[in-house]
């Protein structure tokens, strides 16, 4: 029987300490005739604070291609050698990362993300999956949000470890 080291080939401490960062893209649905084909592009950066073996902070900086900066700062939990609970403050409940050989998964989660144009932020539900290439070094996370169960965007982006 297979040992998690061999199904999960990503070690969360080896994985996570190190600092990533790369380039990404909010796309918009077709039926969004105003917003579609009108991708939106940011540079995403994202490091860690580790308090012990088990606990770390994650400190998240989205940079929007109109120079607006968004600061996201969460904390990670180990949960078991491929499980880690994570929580933000605008993710109501948090999630769980699962560990796998291609990379990791998060159980759906909610968001609260705010739109320039309301006085208040708007909660939307994420599937979120990324995919660890180590013949390139690169990290794919693809978000799928919905909005009361309809589509309103995917975000993709492309990262890799950075010199820390």
């Amino acid at each position: 029987m297979p040992t998690t080291t061999d199904l999960t080939p990503l070690q969360p401490r080896e994985f996570f300490a190190v600092p990533w960062s790369g380039e990404g893209e909010w796309i918009a649905p077709r039926w969004l005739p105003w917003l579609s084909g009108r991708g939106r592009r940011f540079h995403f950066a994202s490091t860690t604070t580790w308090l012990n073996d088990e606990v770390w902070l994650v400190h998240d900086t989205t940079t929007w291609e109109d120079g607006r900066v968004e600061h996201r700062n969460g904390t990670a939990r180990l949960l078991a050698p491929d499980r880690v609970r994570l929580t933000y403050d605008d993710m109501l409940g948090g999630t769980e990362l699962q560990l796998h050989a291609e990379g990791f998964s998060f159980t759906p989660y909610q968001m609260l993300i705010a739109v320039s144009l309301l006085p208040i932020p708007v909660l939307v539900h994420a599937r979120d999956h990324c995919r660890w290439d180590a013949t390139n070094g690169e990290l794919t996370d693809t978000i799928e949000l919905h909005l009361i169960g309809i589509p309103v965007g995917r975000l993709v982006m492309h990262t890799r470890p950075q010199p820390a």
